[in-house]
């Protein structure tokens, strides 16, 4: 779904964002609800709840917003939708967090990770998956940690293996521990393992780890 620029409720919310970015958060927060009030749809819905949530000034409101603008985005049934999942379920997750409601936490957290795959390449796509394994890793939810996997990572970059980082630190970095994330660290370590630029007992373990990966998935 794209935003158009035309919209009423998108050029309220726009104007809320320059309100904001100069210090007038009063001001910022009766655009983005008069974009409420006049909402007439989920998806303006969503919009305006979105960026009402990030102007709150208590946890509880944050949270009951975030938690308004995923309801409204289950509501519209468009499947481009769906790649605003991650973002909205990443900013409930956070909410949960800072109430110190770390069981709810994760489990958003985690239903982030599961629908990242449908985030969009590029800065705003790693942006959201770094909040979210930023998340995953202070409620200590993030399982996927192979200890063989981070001593080859962090080996590479002291003896600067530039070869074999070009390979594996994209998806290393980006990985969720979701099988999509897996998956895509299983072909980056397969291509490095098909170039045999690596030492034999390094060598050794990027083909048993590329097996544990496989059987993980499996």
């Amino acid at each position: 779904m794209q935003f158009d620029p035309d919209n009423k409720i998108v050029q309220l919310c726009t104007e809320g964002m320059n309100a904001a970015a100069t210090g007038q958060p009063e001001t910022a927060h009766r655009l983005f609800r008069q974009a409420w009030d006049l909402a007439d749809n989920d998806f303006d819905a969503l919009t305006a709840a979105h960026f009402l949530a990030r102007h709150q000034t208590s946890r509880e409101d944050t949270l009951q917003w975030n938690l308004e603008a995923l309801n409204r985005a289950f509501a519209i049934k468009d499947e481009t939708v769906k790649s605003f999942y991650p973002s909205l379920y990443l900013n409930v997750a956070k909410a949960y967090e800072d109430l110190s409601n770390l069981p709810a936490a994760v489990q958003h957290y985690q239903l982030a990770a599961s629908y990242s795959h449908h985030l969009p390449e590029g800065s705003y796509g790693n942006m959201i998956k770094t909040g979210i394994s930023n998340g995953l890793q202070r409620t200590g939810a993030n399982g996927f940690n192979p200890p063989v996997l981070e001593a080859l990572v962090n080996h590479w970059c002291e003896t600067k293996q530039l070869q074999a980082l070009s390979f594996v630190l994209p998806p290393y970095l980006s990985n969720l521990g979701t099988p999509h994330h897996i998956n895509k660290l299983i072909s980056a370590l397969s291509y490095l393992s098909a170039t045999r630029c690596l030492p034999v007992a390094e060598q050794e373990k990027v083909d048993q780890l590329i097996a544990t990966l496989s059987d993980s998935v499996h």
